[in-house]
Formats: C-alpha cells, sequence, structure tokens
C-alpha cells in the first residue's frame, strides 16, 4: 500500500470514528465522582447533541450499581431507577436536554456506578441503536 493510500485510508477510518461517536449523549449531572446523599432526591442531566435531531428516540434506562466498578450497562444495570422516554428540549443557552429527578435505593453506600441505556433509531432504514454510558459516584 502506497502512502497516499495509507493516508486517506486513516481519514476514512478516523472520520467514521467520529460520525460514530458523535451520535453518543452525555451524563450532564452528576458529575464522575460525585458524592451523593442517601435519602436526597438528585438529577441526572441527560443532554444530546443537537446535530443529531433526525434520531428517533424510543427510550432511556438509568440503574445504579454497587462497585466494583466498570460492569458493562448492557449486561449489568444493577438498581432501575428509570425506565421510559428520553425526550431532550432546548434550553438557552447550550444543548438539549432532559432532567430526571431520582431516588436511590436504601442500603445503597460507598463507590457506585450510575448506568444509562439509550435506545434510538437512526437513518434511512432506520437501524435500531443501544448505547451504554457510565459514571461513578459514591453514596453516603
Amino acid at each position: 500500500m502506497n502512502f497516499k493510500a495509507l493516508v486517506r485510508l486513516m481519514t476514512a477510518s478516523a472520520s467514521l470514528f467520529t460520525i460514530a461517536a458523535a451520535q453518543g449523549i452525555l451524563i450532564e449531572t452528576p458529575a464522575p465522582n460525585s458524592t451523593l446523599s442517601l435519602n436526597e432526591p438528585f438529577v441526572v442531566q441527560i443532554a444530546r447533541p443537537s446535530h443529531i435531531e433526525s434520531a428517533i428516540e424510543v427510550g432511556l434506562a438509568i440503574g445504579v450499581v454497587s462497585c466494583p466498578c466498570g460492569a458493562d450497562p448492557e449486561s449489568k444495570m444493577g438498581y432501575v431507577l428509570y425506565a421510559g422516554p428520553f425526550n431532550p428540549q432546548f434550553h438557552e443557552p447550550g444543548l438539549p436536554y432532559q432532567n430526571f429527578t431520582l431516588t436511590l435505593p436504601t442500603g445503597l453506600t460507598g463507590s457506585v456506578q450510575l448506568n444509562v441505556l439509550r435506545f434510538y433509531l437512526i437513518g434511512a432504514g432506520p437501524s435500531a441503536t443501544l448505547n451504554e454510558y457510565s459514571v461513578p459516584l459514591t453514596v453516603v
């Protein structure tokens, strides 16, 4: 393979990776490594980049699992705190987002992982897509 072909291949691969990564959402709050209180409601804010408005949102699930962290949310959600629609709205300034006010289950303290699963349809087909996200937290 010559140098020009290699550069073209690398550029195309980087573009595809960027497009795939851009389909994601952001867990705006709570921030990674935040501390939550067991008996107090907390807000999970999920933002979606506005350039993917063509996605058809099917649903969202938010769960929390005791650590050791690093569990794959698709295979271990833990306690399900929310399962339902995801309908982010624009609030100036910033990305469209939706807030979820949740309460942790009793007896859950120490290191935990907040897990989010997002199911949506995208493309001309459209194609079904499931994305997973997580954030480490501490519960006192």
